[in-house]
């Protein structure tokens, strides 16, 4: 019997699926990726997907509410596509101790981002989340790239697809995948921004203290992954290939739950939140936008 039961909130996604599967779903051989995992209950407002979760992925049954998943429940995976109600799911969890996984955006609202990791550091629970591309070997690559230029490394850009519109949050729903591209790659604190949306792309320059950095949110551009790193003496550019992200993020997980073990703060988790709220208020005022940091 698995160690750790898992409560799988939101499941009309492809992400809920690949986690379910990763925990519960038996390889040829019998035996399983992650033998101290199993999603014993799911819940969700898409009764067809929640079905498809106990049919197809063989979780336990569908909970009959939050609080049960709570009560029974040793951790949590909050996967709703709109990001409106991450917070909400959330917070039973971490007010019971529980250990989260967040998907992506995080949230879309700052104010609750910020409650949230509040609560967590209050009591003691470890988070993880967001997007998977923060770990991706190509965004390491081009992190590695800025840090070995040192002094020599003048600015960057990176390009991510966006949807613009859509039933989860409009330009929240995607946004999080290159914002923290951007995170990952040239710092965690940047100081200011100043974007522009023109036939629904997104372009953003976002300030550094010594650099700045240009973000196109390319709309429909599924194959728009990419980042170039340049400075005096060369560039580095790389295609960003979407390779093991599921993987990574179940790995983060199982460490984040059998070890307290958080590869990103609490600072870093809310920090694609602050960047793309800033981004937002700049392209629909036409203004620079500076950005500040809460304490947590």
């Amino acid at each position: 019997m698995a160690k750790y039961k898992v409560g799988l909130i939101g499941t009309e996604n492809s992400h809920a699926n690949s986690f379910c599967k990763a925990f519960n779903v038996a390889k040829e051989d019998g035996s399983f990726n992650y033998p101290d995992f199993h999603v014993n209950l799911v819940y969700g407002d898409y009764p067809e997907s929640n079905q498809k979760q106990v049919d197809k992925f063989k979780a336990d049954a569908i909970a009959t509410g939050v609080e049960q998943m709570v009560n029974e429940c040793d951790c949590a995976m909050i996967t709703c596509r709109d990001g409106k109600f991450h917070a909400k799911y959330a917070k039973p969890f971490i007010e019971a101790g529980k250990p989260c996984f967040i998907d992506k955006p995080f949230t879309t609202n700052v104010d609750e981002a910020v409650e949230l990791v509040r609560l967590a550091k209050e009591k003691g629970v470890p988070l993880c989340g967001g997007s998977s591309l923060k770990y991706n070997n190509h965004v390491l690559a081009l992190k590695k790239a800025k840090e070995e230029m040192g002094e020599k490394f003048r600015g960057g850009y990176a390009s991510a697809p966006l949807s613009f519109e859509n039933d989860w949050g409009n330009f929240w729903f995607y946004s999080s995948h290159l914002a923290e591209i951007c995170l990952e790659t040239f710092g965690w604190k940047p100081l200011a921004v100043t974007a522009v949306e023109k036939n629904k792309s997104v372009l953003a320059i976002v300030e550094y203290e010594n650099f700045a950095v240009n973000l196109e949110f390319a709309e429909n551009c599924y194959f728009s992954y990419c980042g170039l790193i340049t400075g005096e003496e060369k560039s580095v550019f790389e295609k960003i290939e979407l390779d093991y992200g599921y993987k990574c993020e179940v790995d983060v997980f199982d460490k984040v739950v059998k070890e307290g073990f958080m590869p990103h703060s609490y600072d870093q988790l809310i920090a694609p939140v602050i960047l793309i709220d800033a981004i937002i208020k700049s392209y629909e005022s036409g203004k620079r936008v500076e950005i500040t940091y809460p304490e947590i």
